[in-house]
């Protein structure tokens, strides 16, 4: 017992020493106004890092560092080679070399002409709402990481002099104010003593200038960075998995306990985006994948504490670890940013869009226990059979209300925000392609024409309609009414999925057959 305890605390103190903490952790606290609203420093820092780049640290600095320091001399970011340009065709297109993935300002400055020319064939396609090529959007977010390499250089988006309206930078205005920030970079970037003292008189004078709780939110919102709570929370899941497997009732109780802890950063997590965003985390695509993950494990919790059904604990799990993994890897944006402007109706976001997540919560955990119920076919007991099989049933049926609903709460908004109930919107349409794929597989299990195995095969085909539906609709297809929500990439991980499912499900009839 011992041992296992010791090893435990040693998985537990290897995962969180992953994520260093910042030296620069105070410097994060600098308010900044940004893409809308009033952001802490480190969420800046992050974000601009991450989308110029596509790491959180560089060399290894933390993100906020590394800007506070090379803030010192902007100039300096031109060369630095900081821009991820990892698309072949494109950099074939543009004569780059295909060895290297990073590339200065300076390095990039020879290729503007035709890469200007294969954004400007982007914006007429998507102003007759076709979608651009693989090419022609990659060369988009090449050109915009180039334009925010440029304005981090001339510092003309570090904005954290507070004004009414827009704040202002100071390396584009002269004061007081302006000088004691730049000041405060040099002291930082030379690691002078005086740095915490400036830093502290710094966050002293702009916190009176703020509006009421927005101090409190910058707080929040900067622990949420330094917490990071969703990345704990599926290895958490993951490893509980694992201690679940080992079949001794101590491992069971440390995976137990190691999902609940998970479970509870997964909570935490919510409730300060929650309360950074003031509205429910449900607004973009990575949101959407983490609150459906929550759902899915409340309701594995409750079939746990309530039902006393223990047996499912490790399949909901396991999913909802690699959904929460799919988050990381999918190029979904992660940022806490301003909703567009058809989202911004709390009471509508909240009943329809919570609505429909739920509903797909409760297609993953019925598709969880289809892969179970089809790896344990031969050794389960008829009776461990038959009320896996009613599990799926159930939460099919759950899953199928919850669609129909949300469905329908959709088009009420849709009314709302354009005008009409429904008009065959790609979006519009899948989600009824989906809502009457579910409807025949539970019309053929009311019929009796789909027997216990069956079903658990139609539990795993059925959330590929979803998976449509979900990411397909704006991540492959992305036209529409609903292209606020739209981005692209990604699908080479929606491949590896497909084919892990035709590989499982064909190992799983051949194993019947034999």
């Amino acid at each position: 017992m011992k041992k296992i305890f010791l090893t435990v605390l040693l998985i537990l103190s290897s995962l969180f020493s992953l994520q260093s903490v910042s030296a620069s952790q105070g410097l994060g606290d600098i308010p900044i106004q940004n893409h809308g609203r009033i952001k802490p420093f480190t969420a800046y820092a992050r974000e601009s890092l991450q989308f110029v780049s596509g790491k959180d640290h560089w060399r290894g600095q933390d993100a906020v560092s590394f800007l506070i320091v090379n803030l010192d001399h902007p100039g300096i970011f031109l060369e630095l080679p900081l821009i991820r340009v990892d698309y072949l065709p494109l950099k074939k297109m543009l004569g780059l070399s295909a060895d290297e993935n990073y590339f200065s300002y300076a390095q990039l400055a020879s290729i503007r002409a035709p890469l200007t020319a294969l954004v400007q064939s982007s914006g007429e396609k998507r102003n007759k709402d076709n979608r651009p090529s693989a090419l022609e959007q990659h060369a988009e977010t090449l050109y915009q990481r180039i334009i925010m390499v440029e304005a981090l250089s001339t510092g003309e988006t570090i904005t954290v002099i507070p004004a009414e309206g827009a704040w202002h930078s100071p390396f584009k205005a002269a004061g007081t104010q302006a000088d004691a920030f730049k000041h405060l970079t040099h002291t930082v970037a030379v690691k002078s003593p005086e740095a915490s003292t400036e830093l502290a008189q710094w966050l002293a004078s702009v916190d009176p200038l703020l509006e009421k709780g927005m101090g409190t939110r910058i707080k929040y919102e900067s622990l949420y960075y330094q917490l990071q709570p969703f990345y704990y929370a599926w290895i958490l899941y993951l490893i509980g998995f694992f201690c679940l497997l080992l079949a001794k009732p101590l491992t069971q109780s440390v995976g137990k306990t190691l999902i609940f802890g998970g479970f509870a950063f997964h909570t935490a997590g919510l409730l300060l985006r929650w309360v950074v965003l003031m509205r429910p985390p449900v607004a973009n695509m990575y949101e959407t994948m983490i609150f459906m993950d929550w759902v899915l494990m409340f309701t594995v919790g409750i079939f746990v504490v309530i039902k006393k059904r223990t047996a499912f604990l490790s399949s909901g799990t396991l999913v909802s670890a690699l959904v929460m993994l799919y988050a990381r890897l999918l190029p979904v944006d992660q940022s806490l940013d301003v909703l567009s402007p058809v989202l911004r109706s709390s009471y509508w976001l909240t009943v329809h869009v919570i609505v429909i997540i739920s509903s797909y919560s409760l297609f993953a955990f019925a598709m969880a226990v289809s892969h179970r119920h089809l790896f344990l076919s031969t050794k389960m007991t008829p009776q461990e059979d038959q009320v896996s099989a009613d599990t799926i049933y159930r939460l099919l049926q759950a899953g199928l209300i919850a669609l129909g609903a949300g469905t329908i709460l959709g088009g009420i908004w849709a009314n709302e925000a354009w005008g009409r109930f429904w008009g065959w919107d790609p979006k519009e349409t899948w989600a009824f392609i989906t809502f009457l794929g579910y409807m025949a597989i539970l019309h053929l299990r009311y019929s009796k024409k789909l027997d216990n195995f069956a079903l658990a095969v139609s539990g795993i085909l059925g959330f590929l309609l979803v998976l449509m539906t979900w990411y397909g609709v704006n991540f492959v297809l992305g036209r529409g009414m609903h292209s606020y929500g739209s981005g692209s990439g990604g699908l080479q991980w929606i491949i590896y999925f497909l084919i892990f499912e035709a590989v499982f499900l064909g190992i799983v009839f051949l194993k019947r057959k034999t």
